[in-house]
């Protein structure tokens, strides 16, 4: 059997006459990859006028871990679309007649190919991979911690992994002094390890500083670790999951389980998370001497801590209550930054009865925005590339992963005094694996990502240790957005061909999210913003976009078209990117009068399986799973079993994906609710594509 190429049209015909009604039609065959084995999390989408029984006349079929699959029809006239991941999207023609067999083996070209590659670094086998803490030592030396409290060490000059530490509870980062001397945040306390001999095992361990409440509860982390130059670190404690059935079976320090903002709303508490322990969502700040000082407030899950060049704090936080999308922040000292649980450990703040807009008015907004979905879920610990150019024109640059597969880079800027900025897509798939939450430049140039997702989602166990390396070719990209009078000047990494100088090639759209007590938020007031002129000066790297209106306090996504390509004609490897324009060059933070219509809300269509995939694969796959089987003990449940989606309604399923759900045991993880970040269509179109490809 010879395998399809990409474009390539064929139609087969076979006849069989049968007098009876016509016997259905059996279309299989492998999905392979043009690099060699099969394509993973492939399906074969199936469209013709024989299925106009089905919703969009449309079969979904997904490939089996081998790449094989096989779809029934009736006898009649398709269009086949083939795609997987990482890959192009072949499409043929395919008629069948009653009763006929068909076997089709094809074969996906990757897609086009980044100038950065993803590795595996091999662990020690006695160490379970689950990496959530990186570092390296002033002499190279690689350090990581696991989940499952041990520390390890990889000497630069030797390259043999010893275990210098065992048996902490559950550490979340590592600042390595040197080879001898670490420091690792976990739960309880930040300790110290000592290898006074030097023979790759600490002797002595010392409590830095335990400052911070923390209970037996399932859900609630300590996270870090860095160190500034006056040798400082800072780390952060994320809240407790408290009101899920989950008891608290013992508490260090003050026990507080009342909410500083009592729920009023209709139903149950909409995010458990909560500061029943003293100092949980704080950031702090502890000397070498062990002097705690709680640094700022407000915080929901502060998975990633990092300090830029010069010492500047910033921490991400996820989506939930109080936190409508995953933010980058700039942490100033005694700044409050969204959720209120934690102001009832503030010793100003503790007991005053704030109203939800006076929390509203006392929040610092974060720097920026990462839409869900595009730019992950959960985003992890934020590094500057100091690296020299080891790893291409990003220098001064964020990099930011994610608990889905998922690598941004951001491109902050001050603006009237306050930071904000443009987030990309970096790398998506492309051989990432999923729980990128710890990263560290090498002394290499390459970007490390440890990867841990236990408790949060299923993995298969792949998880461990990666690596991203660049090859020396100029990515085609746009390296900066930065804010102007009347727009945007994008500069490329590259000279850009004429169509970059072309006003209808570039999408604005701007929207705000609301700050609330409930999980997320859609966009709100999204609106079209007409470019009025493009400009791209001599030499084809410097791109002058005038809008209509430029108003602060909102989130302005720009989609660039396929046909802005660079001088060479090759594509931008990412097109999108979303500014937070907090502030006016001016200082000026509120929107003035403006001049352009949001846009209108639409009566709902059936829902699109086609969008519903795209939809599914940004939000949904992280936790139930590309093939749907989903985790028992993630609490997603098996699409393709026989208890599965068979046994509910597509309004009983839209109705769980809108309010979310409560775990049924053992599972403890709850559906969070998806009302308040997916438009009801969206949510349409993930039940239409469930209901076709796990039927």
């Amino acid at each position: 059997m010879k395998p399809l190429r990409l474009g390539f049209l064929t139609l087969i015909s076979v006849g069989l006459a049968l007098a009876t009604a016509p016997a259905p039609a059996r279309l299989s065959g492998r999905i392979e990859s043009e690099s060699g084995g099969p394509a993973r999390f492939a399906q074969v989408r199936v469209e013709g006028a024989a299925l106009a029984g089905r919703e969009n006349s449309q079969v979904i079929q997904r490939a089996g871990n081998d790449g094989t699959f096989e779809v029934s029809l009736p006898p009649g006239a398709y269009e086949i679309w083939v795609t997987a991941p990482d890959h192009e999207e072949t499409t043929f023609r395919l008629e069948v007649a009653s009763g006929a067999t068909v076997n089709r083996d094809l074969r996906l070209p990757a897609l086009q190919r980044t100038p950065y590659r993803v590795e595996t670094v091999a662990l020690p086998r006695p160490m379970i991979p689950e990496v959530s803490g990186v570092a390296f030592t002033p002499r190279g030396s690689l350090v990581v911690t696991n989940r499952r409290g041990e520390v390890w060490i990889r000497p630069a000059d030797v390259g043999r992994w010893r275990r210098l530490a065992d048996g902490l509870h559950e550490p979340f980062g590592v600042v390595a002094a040197d080879e001898t001397d670490v420091f690792v945040i976990q739960r309880p306390e930040l300790t110290r390890l000592r290898d006074l001999d030097g023979d790759g095992v600490a002797e002595i361990r010392t409590t830095v500083a335990d400052h911070w409440g923390i209970t037996g509860s399932y859900h609630e982390f300590s996270y870090g670790l860095v160190r500034d130059r006056a040798g400082n670190f800072y780390a952060s404690s994320g809240l407790c999951s408290f009101g899920r059935g989950v008891e608290l079976p013992w508490t260090r320090g003050r026990l507080r389980t009342e909410q500083y903002l009592p729920w009023t709303g209709p139903g149950a508490v909409p995010d458990g998370h909560r500061s029943v322990a003293e100092f949980q969502g704080w950031a702090f700040q502890i000397a070498t001497d062990g002097t705690f000082r709680p640094y700022a407030s407000g915080f929901r899950q502060p998975l990633g801590v990092g300090l830029s060049p010069d010492d500047e704090l910033f921490i991400s936080d996820c989506a939930g209550a109080w936190v409508p999308t995953s933010v980058l922040i700039h942490v100033a000292r005694g700044a409050f930054h969204g959720h209120p649980d934690s102001l009832k450990w503030h010793p100003e703040l503790k007991d005053q009865r704030l109203s939800a807009a006076d929390v509203s008015r006392l929040r610092r907004p974060p720097a920026v925005y990462l839409p869900r979905g595009l730019m992950g879920t959960s985003p992890g610990q934020p590094v500057w590339d100091q690296t020299g150019g080891k790893f291409g024109p990003f220098a001064g640059q964020v990099f930011l992963g994610d608990v889905s597969a998922v690598l941004m880079r951001i491109d902050l800027e001050k603006v009237g005094g306050a930071y904000q900025g443009a987030a990309f897509p970096f790398l998506r798939g492309q051989g990432l694996r999923m729980g990128g939450m710890r990263h560290a430049f090498g002394p290499d140039g390459a970007l490390y990502l440890g990867q841990t997702v236990r408790g949060w989602m299923p993995t298969g166990g792949n998880e461990g240790l990666q690596r991203i390396t660049w090859d020396g070719t100029a990515p085609v990209e746009i390296l900066t957005q930065r804010l102007a009078e009347r727009g945007f000047v994008l500069t490329f990494t590259v000279p850009m061909g004429a169509a970059a100088a072309e006003a209808r090639h570039y999408r604005f759209k701007r929207f705000r999210y609301d700050h609330h007590p409930l999980d997320g938020s859609l966009r709100r007031e999204e609106t079209e913003v007409p470019v009025t002129t493009a400009r791209l000066e001599p030499g084809g790297r410097r791109l002058h976009l005038e809008l209509a209106e430029v108003q602060p306090g909102l989130v302005h996504e720009l989609t660039v078209a396929s046909a802005v390509t660079s001088a060479g004609g090759a594509p931008l490897l990412n097109r999108v990117s979303y500014y937070t324009l907090n502030r006016l060059a001016d200082g000026t933070s509120v929107a003035g009068p403006s001049q352009l219509v949001a846009s209108a809300e639409t009566a709902p269509r059936p829902g699109d399986p086609r969008a519903g995939a795209d939809l599914y694969r940004l939000h949904c796959a992280t936790c139930h799973g590309a093939d749907g089987r989903g985790s028992l003990a993630a609490g997603t449940p098996d699409y393709t079993g026989a208890r599965g989606l068979r046994t509910r309604s597509d309004e009983e399923l839209a109705r769980i994906v809108t309010e979310g759900r409560l775990p049924e045991p053992p599972a403890v993880n709850p559906m969070p609710p998806w009302g308040n970040v997916l438009p009801a269509q969206a949510i349409r179109d993930v039940v239409a594509y469930l209901r076709e490809a796990f039927p």
